[in-house]
């Protein structure tokens, strides 16, 4: 009996513990808790960009890419530099940073760094300049 009571009180508990747990991934965030990076559609990201002060936009292509053409207003700093954490690191961090390549693997990349590194908002193009351009966005000649 003792060894029922002991089964049934262990199970009851775990029970508990599980519930307790599984309802926190429910709680929704509001943007201001949203982790970083967080991923955006080209729709998102330029109403986004567009609608926040101080927002800095990141090319994290190479200069050849680049040179083929950017989103307006972008500056470069290519992730695959070596020079790359040097550049980045020594920028406002407080400031909201809208990050893309052109498939949205190196911006994720470049996204995570910034992160470790104390960024608190980045946000990432999703599938990158493909993505905008196939949505039907426009690019511009680097001055």
């Amino acid at each position: 009996m003792l060894t029922a009571a002991y089964n049934i009180s262990i199970v009851l508990a775990i029970s508990l513990i599980l519930a307790g747990c599984a309802g926190k991934g429910n709680v929704e965030k509001t943007d201001d808790e949203e982790s970083s990076p967080i991923e955006l559609s080209p729709q998102e990201f330029k109403s986004k960009l567009d609608s926040t002060p101080d927002a800095v936009l990141v090319d994290v292509r190479n200069p050849d890419e680049v040179a083929e053409g950017m989103i307006e207003g972008a500056v470069n700093i290519d992730y695959t530099d070596s020079t790359f954490i040097g550049k980045i690191e020594p920028l406002d961090k407080t400031k909201p940073y809208f990050v893309y390549c052109k498939s949205g693997k190196r911006s994720a990349g470049a996204a995570d760094e910034m992160e470790k590194l104390g960024f608190e908002k980045v946000y990432v193009l999703k599938e990158g300049t493909n993505n905008w351009l196939k949505q039907g966005f426009e690019m511009v000649t680097p001055q």
